[in-house]
Protein backbone atom coordinates (compact mmCIF):
# COMPACT_ATOMS: atom_id res chain seq x y z
CA UNK A 1 0.00 0.00 0.00
CA UNK A 2 1.48 3.37 -0.99
CA UNK A 3 0.95 6.36 1.29
CA UNK A 4 1.08 9.68 -0.48
CA UNK A 5 2.82 12.53 1.32
CA UNK A 6 1.02 15.86 0.97
CA UNK A 7 3.01 18.19 -1.26
CA UNK A 8 4.84 21.17 0.21
CA UNK A 9 2.73 24.37 0.23
CA UNK A 10 5.25 25.94 -2.16
CA UNK A 11 4.63 23.18 -4.70
CA UNK A 12 0.87 23.57 -4.33
CA UNK A 13 1.14 27.30 -4.93
CA UNK A 14 3.19 26.84 -8.09
CA UNK A 15 0.71 24.22 -9.34
CA UNK A 16 -2.01 26.82 -9.21
CA UNK A 17 -0.26 28.72 -11.96
CA UNK A 18 -0.71 25.81 -14.37
CA UNK A 19 -4.41 25.62 -13.62
CA UNK A 20 -5.00 29.16 -14.87
CA UNK A 21 -6.12 29.18 -18.53
CA UNK A 22 -3.55 30.57 -20.89
CA UNK A 23 -4.55 33.73 -22.71
CA UNK A 24 -4.56 33.62 -26.43
CA UNK A 25 -5.79 35.81 -29.27
CA UNK A 26 -8.80 33.54 -29.80
CA UNK A 27 -9.91 33.46 -26.19
CA UNK A 28 -11.65 36.13 -24.26
CA UNK A 29 -9.56 38.60 -22.31
CA UNK A 30 -8.60 37.40 -18.83
CA UNK A 31 -10.48 38.89 -15.94
CA UNK A 32 -8.86 41.44 -13.67
CA UNK A 33 -8.98 38.94 -10.84
CA UNK A 34 -7.07 36.33 -12.87
CA UNK A 35 -4.38 38.83 -13.83
CA UNK A 36 -4.02 40.03 -10.25
CA UNK A 37 -3.85 36.47 -8.93
CA UNK A 38 -1.18 35.46 -11.44
CA UNK A 39 0.97 38.55 -11.10
CA UNK A 40 0.88 39.23 -7.38
CA UNK A 41 -0.82 36.64 -5.23
CA UNK A 42 0.96 33.46 -6.40
CA UNK A 43 4.49 34.83 -5.91
CA UNK A 44 3.49 36.18 -2.50
CA UNK A 45 2.20 32.77 -1.42
CA UNK A 46 5.45 31.17 -2.51
CA UNK A 47 7.51 33.61 -0.45
CA UNK A 48 5.35 33.12 2.63
CA UNK A 49 5.66 29.35 2.23
CA UNK A 50 9.47 29.54 2.26
CA UNK A 51 9.46 31.93 5.22
CA UNK A 52 7.26 29.57 7.23
CA UNK A 53 9.69 26.70 6.70
CA UNK A 54 12.55 28.83 8.03
CA UNK A 55 10.63 30.10 11.05
CA UNK A 56 9.65 26.55 12.01
CA UNK A 57 13.27 25.75 12.99
CA UNK A 58 14.55 28.65 15.12
CA UNK A 59 18.24 28.84 16.10
CA UNK A 60 18.86 29.20 19.84
CA UNK A 61 21.90 31.25 20.83
CA UNK A 62 23.40 31.23 24.36
CA UNK A 63 22.99 34.35 26.44
CA UNK A 64 26.44 35.76 27.15
CA UNK A 65 25.40 37.19 30.52
CA UNK A 66 24.44 33.73 31.78
CA UNK A 67 27.80 32.31 30.72
CA UNK A 68 29.71 35.07 32.47
CA UNK A 69 27.68 34.58 35.64
CA UNK A 70 28.34 30.86 35.60
CA UNK A 71 32.07 31.33 35.12
CA UNK A 72 32.22 33.92 37.90
CA UNK A 73 30.65 31.34 40.20
CA UNK A 74 33.40 28.96 39.14
CA UNK A 75 36.05 31.34 40.50
CA UNK A 76 34.37 31.45 43.88
CA UNK A 77 33.84 27.69 43.93
CA UNK A 78 37.53 27.13 43.08
CA UNK A 79 38.64 29.31 45.99
CA UNK A 80 36.13 27.58 48.25
CA UNK A 81 37.58 24.26 47.14
CA UNK A 82 41.08 25.44 48.08
CA UNK A 83 39.83 26.46 51.52
CA UNK A 84 38.05 23.14 52.04
CA UNK A 85 41.09 21.13 50.95
CA UNK A 86 43.57 23.08 53.07
CA UNK A 87 41.59 22.94 56.32
CA UNK A 88 42.44 19.31 57.18
CA UNK A 89 45.94 19.63 55.67
CA UNK A 90 46.92 22.63 57.79
CA UNK A 91 45.62 20.90 60.93
CA UNK A 92 47.65 17.80 60.07
CA UNK A 93 50.71 19.96 59.34
CA UNK A 94 50.43 21.70 62.69
CA UNK A 95 50.31 18.39 64.57
CA UNK A 96 52.99 16.61 62.52
CA UNK A 97 56.24 15.83 64.33
CA UNK A 98 58.32 13.70 62.00
CA UNK A 99 60.10 15.47 59.16
CA UNK A 100 58.68 13.03 56.61
CA UNK A 101 55.14 13.81 57.74
CA UNK A 102 55.77 17.54 57.54
CA UNK A 103 57.18 17.28 54.01
CA UNK A 104 54.28 15.08 52.91
CA UNK A 105 51.71 17.58 54.16
CA UNK A 106 53.55 20.50 52.57
CA UNK A 107 53.70 18.69 49.24
CA UNK A 108 49.96 18.04 49.46
CA UNK A 109 49.32 21.74 50.15
CA UNK A 110 51.50 22.73 47.20
CA UNK A 111 49.47 20.41 44.97
CA UNK A 112 46.22 22.09 46.05
CA UNK A 113 47.57 25.53 45.10
CA UNK A 114 48.97 24.22 41.81
CA UNK A 115 45.67 22.66 40.76
CA UNK A 116 43.72 25.79 41.73
CA UNK A 117 46.14 27.91 39.71
CA UNK A 118 45.45 25.86 36.58
CA UNK A 119 41.68 26.07 37.13
CA UNK A 120 41.81 29.83 37.64
CA UNK A 121 43.93 30.41 34.55
CA UNK A 122 40.96 29.22 32.52
CA UNK A 123 38.80 31.89 34.15
CA UNK A 124 40.97 34.95 33.51
CA UNK A 125 38.84 37.79 32.19
CA UNK A 126 35.74 36.89 34.21
CA UNK A 127 34.03 39.68 36.14
CA UNK A 128 34.05 38.64 39.82
CA UNK A 129 33.32 42.09 41.26
CA UNK A 130 30.28 40.81 43.17
CA UNK A 131 32.34 38.05 44.85
CA UNK A 132 35.52 39.99 45.66
CA UNK A 133 34.84 40.36 49.39
CA UNK A 134 33.92 36.70 49.87
CA UNK A 135 36.91 35.47 47.88
CA UNK A 136 39.25 37.77 49.83
CA UNK A 137 37.95 36.58 53.19
CA UNK A 138 38.32 32.92 52.26
CA UNK A 139 41.93 33.52 51.27
CA UNK A 140 42.76 35.56 54.37
CA UNK A 141 41.44 32.79 56.60
CA UNK A 142 43.35 30.02 54.83
CA UNK A 143 46.58 32.05 54.73
CA UNK A 144 46.42 32.87 58.47
CA UNK A 145 45.89 29.20 59.37
CA UNK A 146 48.63 28.10 57.00
CA UNK A 147 51.11 30.62 58.41
CA UNK A 148 50.37 29.47 61.96
CA UNK A 149 51.03 25.85 60.99
CA UNK A 150 54.22 26.71 59.10
CA UNK A 151 55.52 28.79 61.99
CA UNK A 152 55.61 25.67 64.16
CA UNK A 153 58.02 23.96 61.77
CA UNK A 154 60.08 26.88 60.47
CA UNK A 155 63.13 25.98 62.55
CA UNK A 156 62.81 22.32 61.55
CA UNK A 157 63.14 22.91 57.81
CA UNK A 158 63.07 26.32 56.12
CA UNK A 159 63.02 24.71 52.67
CA UNK A 160 59.38 23.72 53.21
CA UNK A 161 58.52 27.41 53.58
CA UNK A 162 60.10 28.16 50.18
CA UNK A 163 57.82 25.54 48.57
CA UNK A 164 54.73 27.09 50.10
CA UNK A 165 55.84 30.61 49.20
CA UNK A 166 56.28 29.70 45.52
CA UNK A 167 52.98 27.81 45.25
CA UNK A 168 50.91 30.33 47.22
CA UNK A 169 52.28 33.35 45.35
CA UNK A 170 51.61 31.69 41.97
CA UNK A 171 48.02 30.96 42.98
CA UNK A 172 47.47 34.51 44.24
CA UNK A 173 49.05 35.97 41.09
CA UNK A 174 46.31 34.42 38.96
CA UNK A 175 43.65 35.82 41.29
CA UNK A 176 45.28 39.23 40.91
CA UNK A 177 45.10 38.84 37.13
CA UNK A 178 41.37 38.11 37.36
CA UNK A 179 40.75 41.03 39.73
CA UNK A 180 43.54 43.09 41.31
CA UNK A 181 41.26 44.24 44.14
CA UNK A 182 41.16 40.69 45.49
CA UNK A 183 44.85 40.57 46.42
CA UNK A 184 44.72 44.13 47.75
CA UNK A 185 41.90 43.16 50.12
CA UNK A 186 43.72 39.97 51.12
CA UNK A 187 46.87 41.91 51.99
CA UNK A 188 44.90 44.44 54.05
CA UNK A 189 42.93 41.70 55.78
CA UNK A 190 45.90 39.78 57.20
CA UNK A 191 46.30 40.61 60.92
CA UNK A 192 49.51 42.06 62.34
CA UNK A 193 50.53 38.87 64.13
CA UNK A 194 50.43 36.95 60.86
CA UNK A 195 52.38 39.72 59.14
CA UNK A 196 55.13 39.19 61.68
CA UNK A 197 55.20 35.54 60.66
CA UNK A 198 55.56 36.70 57.05
CA UNK A 199 58.74 38.48 58.03
CA UNK A 200 60.03 35.58 60.14
CA UNK A 201 59.39 33.00 57.39
CA UNK A 202 60.61 35.36 54.67
CA UNK A 203 57.63 34.78 52.39
CA UNK A 204 58.99 37.26 49.89
CA UNK A 205 57.12 36.11 46.77
CA UNK A 206 53.74 36.10 48.49
CA UNK A 207 54.40 39.47 50.15
CA UNK A 208 55.12 41.00 46.74
CA UNK A 209 51.91 39.66 45.20
CA UNK A 210 49.86 40.97 48.13
CA UNK A 211 51.61 44.34 48.08
CA UNK A 212 52.77 44.05 51.69
CA UNK A 213 55.15 47.01 51.54
CA UNK A 214 55.84 47.00 55.28
CA UNK A 215 56.85 43.35 55.20
CA UNK A 216 59.10 43.88 52.21
CA UNK A 217 60.64 46.88 53.94
CA UNK A 218 61.44 44.84 57.04
CA UNK A 219 63.02 42.22 54.80
CA UNK A 220 65.18 44.87 53.22
CA UNK A 221 63.46 44.69 49.82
Amino acid sequence: MCIRTPPHPLVQNIALIHQIPAYSSTSSAPSNFTMFFTKYLVPALAVFGMAASVIATPVVHPISGELVSKRADNVLSTVQGVSNSLTPLTKALASATATADVVAKVDAIVDVFAKAKVDLLGLVGVDITADVDVIAKLNVDLIVKLLAALNLHAILNLSIVAKIDAALSAYLSVLATINANVTVKIGKGIPLLSLNIFVFLKLILTAKVLGLVNVLGLLGL
